[in-house]
């Protein structure tokens, strides 16, 4: 088997995430805005998928935060507020910068390679869609590499695959300038610099958390 059909996704899985990103798309675009309901026939209908899994997604944002479910009437787009989307950004960034300090003591000529190899990946297909699961594959190398249980299990309840479609999509980075950053990230392990990566890490993180605190903020004083 190929490299790149071992880490295919199961179909379920994929079909699940692609409704979660179309989702995703749609909030960022504004098209879905804050108390819009989203109708699970309808969107069953609009994508040509079977109920089943875009029930699934829509349960998976409302445990992230994105959607709220209301008794009786469905499930709805959730009013954002800043100070939320900053908690949850400064929360990542910390835990980002530390794991960017272990992985640069503790990752392995493998981990490096891989890492390395994704980031060429991101040069040769400059795609935002493509690049956001590059993005999270990248850092979730850099969580692997950092070797805390602890550490991942705090990322992972973080739920920021979600979020990194929204801050991708709003960003006023180009694409070429994202994955620039990533590449500095890279150097700073391979170098082994650990307050370097550390340092680099919590500034990239912060950047976006701020500039998706800044979107939805403008987005509710249109609302006013």
């Amino acid at each position: 088997m190929k490299e790149k059909e071992a880490r295919r996704k199961p179909a379920k899985e994929t079909l699940r995430t692609n409704i979660k990103d179309y989702i995703q798309k749609q909030i960022a675009a504004g098209v879905y805005r804050p108390g819009d309901r989203i109708v699970e026939t309808q969107l069953a209908r609009e994508m040509n998928v079977s109920q089943a899994p875009v029930r699934e997604a829509i349960l998976e944002m409302v445990a992230l935060g994105m959607l709220e479910e209301r008794p009786y009437s469905g499930h709805f787009v959730r009013a954002l507020g800043p100070k939320e989307i900053e908690d949850i950004y400064q929360t990542r960034a910390v835990v980002e910068e530390y794991a960017a300090q272990r992985a640069a003591d503790r990752a392995t000529e493998d981990q490096l390679a891989e890492m390395k190899r994704l980031l060429q990946e991101m040069d040769a297909k400059r795609d935002l869609d493509r690049f956001v699961h590059q993005d999270m594959e990248f850092h979730n190398l850099v969580m692997d590499a950092a070797e805390s249980a602890a550490l991942k299990r705090a990322w992972s309840m973080l739920r920021m695959a979600e979020w990194t479609y929204i801050a991708a999509a709003i960003t006023k980075s180009s694409l070429e300038e994202m994955i620039q950053q990533h590449w500095t990230i890279f150097r700073y392990l391979e170098a082994r610099q650990a307050h370097s990566a550390g340092a680099y890490m919590y500034l990239h993180i912060k950047g976006f958390g701020e500039e998706v605190s800044q979107h939805f903020a403008d987005q509710k004083k249109k609302e006013l």
